[in-house]
């Protein structure tokens, strides 16, 4: 995909040595300290908008000024869910306060963009045709960005006040890989 992303030796031994639990219907991934490269501008300047090289970014300008475009996706081991759970679909972003209990968070925006080229990077398939989903990422206008609705075109990133909800918005939550699954923020 293009992405200039490299682990140190010192970050190979430690993630080699990590005993990460897989869960099914989520994508587990490392990233490294140095991960500016991991951020949304970063990852659409080295996939592109043109829908003939997939995966790409669709070509919306709205977000390349928004500083969330520049923050890196946190180093370390990540693990997001591979849909938006159904409990979630047709809630405003005031739902996630409701399942910190279950200790379910939110991914961040950069989490979410690269569970979906990872996978789509190795199996061909896209997730989240359909569905956007909620991050933690604000715009400055304070919206809340959304990502998702996958398809042919590109990857759309987009943004909604608090109170919005949508038939076509839930959450794809986080989980820490290291504790067998349970939801960390």
């Amino acid at each position: 995909m293009g992405i200039r992303a490299r682990f140190t030796q010192a970050e190979i031994e430690s993630l080699n040595s990590d005993k990460v639990q897989n869960k099914q219907g989520f994508i587990t991934f490392p990233t490294p300290e140095d991960h500016s490269a991991l951020s949304i501008l970063n990852l659409r300047k080295a996939v592109g908008t043109d829908p003939s090289r997939e995966p790409v970014f669709f070509d919306h300008p709205w977000y390349l000024e928004e500083p969330f475009g520049n923050v890196g996706c946190e180093p370390g081991w990540h693990s997001v869910a591979m849909a938006v759970t159904p409990d979630s679909v047709g809630q405003p972003i005031y739902y996630a306060d409701s399942i910190k209990d279950s200790r379910q968070y939110l991914a961040s925006a950069a989490e979410v963009v690269l569970t979906l080229f990872l996978y789509f990077a190795t199996t061909g398939k896209r997730l989240m045709v359909n569905k956007h989903t909620w991050t933690t990422d604000r715009t400055d206008n304070k919206r809340f960005v959304t990502i998702g609705a996958f398809g042919k075109k590109g990857l759309f990133v987009s943004s909604h006040e608090v109170g919005y909800s949508s038939r076509g918005l839930g959450i794809c939550p986080r989980l820490d890989p290291h504790d067998g699954g349970s939801i960390v923020g």
